[in-house]
């Protein structure tokens, strides 16, 4: 009977040290909860670690796919400029990127895991293997002395010493797998930062290019229909033979520009050439063009009309050195104006029939046929004229509509006189100051001391609001 109670005993043992792996999964077990098993792998079992990788690497790839196919949807908008094309490649190219190492980081962690999962479990066994080996032999000497208090009293200090080693074990494992999801939440959550960062950084530049595009096809948009059209902005040094675009012609226009010279050089040297090919000799081909006179900074400016080619107007004022200055050629109502900062300087009135090729204007800041001024230019604007004089139903002329501020040196345009003729407008006066001040004036060219010079034209008294009319007879 004490035989039999002991192999009983001994088969309880070492039954129970059998079932020391799946009492150690059991344990860990229930420690998991529903974020580590949807965020990452179970702490112990090897299937659910494969499992979640592989759901990892099919969520990385399917990002990846989203991005390639949202980049061929996007391709596929018309219009997209070429900055914006650059851009969202480089974005393809850094989500790529990110998701590769993403993907490449949990392989790494979880190869990391599992090589200290099975390192542990070698050193767990190789305990549980010197732990039989040491009561087997304190057994075996009970057993041999005919001791069986002894032989029972050992095999209880072997059970309560394989149970604490089941714990410390299944506490080590846990610990483990806990450390392990708490790296993978911790990546997870700063590369999903990083990557809403520039996405957001992204869709930030993105909308910055695409309000640039849309202000130079509002542009392109305002050239077609004939409209205001900007062909420089900043400041630079002119160079030879640096072409801007093209402009489409039209009979009344404005050219402006600011310019500042440095200095002067001998013989001609060009600021800009407005032509449809060639440099001198056909209509078309100076409308207009400008050039800095030999060792000095006076203008030469022509503009070809209807019986001359190379018609213009040259200013005697110098412009000065190291200075900004806006120059505005004006050629409208049958003559060609030109202002230095709003001031009139210089007249001619034999563009009655300027030349309209029908060809694109090609723009040059300085044209490819003469030497680049010594000056810096910026602001080159082209702007159409309409006819601004309008007839009204009986038979008179609308010169203007809206109420605005006089303004010096505004001009509105022209009218035919008549011997007798009628003149109204309103007013609005908000104030008085000393000296004449003028309302309008009709001339036929200057101020005062010929007929035709005040046909009519009306001021202010000093200090009054009190209306001083002229009109020559």
């Amino acid at each position: 009977m004490r035989f039999l109670a002991l192999l009983c005993l001994a088969g309880a043992a070492w039954g129970s040290q059998a079932t020391s792996n799946s009492t150690t999964s059991a344990l860990t077990s229930e420690y998991d909860d529903d974020d580590i098993r949807g965020d990452s792998v179970a702490p112990v079992s090897d299937d659910d670690v494969r499992d979640d990788d592989e759901n990892k690497e099919e969520s990385m790839v399917q990002s990846d796919t989203t991005a390639g196919s949202e980049s061929r949807a996007e391709a596929e908008v018309t219009g997209w400029s070429r900055a914006m094309r650059v851009h969202r490649a480089r974005h393809i190219r850094w989500m790529r990127n990110w998701s590769r190492r993403y993907t490449a980081w949990f392989r790494r962690s979880t190869r990391t895991y599992r090589a200290r999962l099975a390192a542990a479990r070698r050193r767990h066994a190789a305990a549980r293997r010197n732990l039989k080996q040491i009561y087997g032999v304190r057994m075996m000497r009970q057993w041999r002395a005919h001791r069986v208090g002894g032989l029972v009293k050992v095999v209880r200090q072997y059970m309560r010493s394989l149970r604490g080693l089941r714990i410390r074990q299944a506490r080590a494992l846990r610990s483990m797998a806990w450390r392990y999801v708490k790296s993978r939440r911790h990546y997870r959550a700063v590369q999903l930062r990083r990557r809403s960062a520039h996405i957001r950084w992204y869709r930030r530049r993105m909308a910055q290019l695409k309000r640039l595009r849309r202000r130079r096809w509002v542009r392109r948009r305002r050239l077609r229909r004939g409209g205001l059209r900007v062909l420089k902005r900043r400041m630079t040094r002119l160079r030879r033979n640096r072409y801007l675009g093209t402009v489409r012609p039209s009979k009344n226009y404005q050219v402006s520009f600011n310019i500042k010279p440095f200095g002067t050089r001998y013989n001609w040297h060009n600021v800009l050439h407005f032509t449809t090919g060639g440099n001198y000799g056909r209509y078309g081909w100076r409308i207009p063009a400008v050039w800095f006179f030999s060792r000095s900074t006076r203008l030469h400016i022509r503009s070809s009309r209807r019986g001359n080619h190379d018609d213009g107007c040259d200013p005697r004022q110098h412009l000065p050195r190291h200075r900004t200055t806006k120059v505005t050629i004006r050629v409208a109502y049958g003559r060609m104006d030109v202002f230095f900062n709003r001031r009139l300087v210089c007249r001619n009135r034999n563009y009655r029939f300027p030349t309209v090729p029908r060809k694109r204007v090609k723009v040059y800041v300085a044209d490819p046929w003469h030497h680049p001024a010594p000056a810096h230019v910026g602001q080159v604007v082209y702007r159409p004229l309409s006819r601004v004089v309008r007839r009204t139903r009986r038979g008179g002329k609308l010169v203007v509509r809206r109420m605005t501020r006089l303004r010096r040196n505004r001009y509105l345009g022209t009218v035919r006189p008549s011997k007798n003729y009628q003149v109204s407008f309103n007013i609005k006066p908000f104030g008085t100051r000393y000296n004449w001040h003028n309302v309008l004036h009709f001339t036929t060219g200057g101020n005062y001391g010929r007929y035709g010079w005040r046909i009519p034209a009306v001021w202010f008294f000093s200090r009054s609001t009190r209306l001083h009319i002229r009109s020559s007879r």
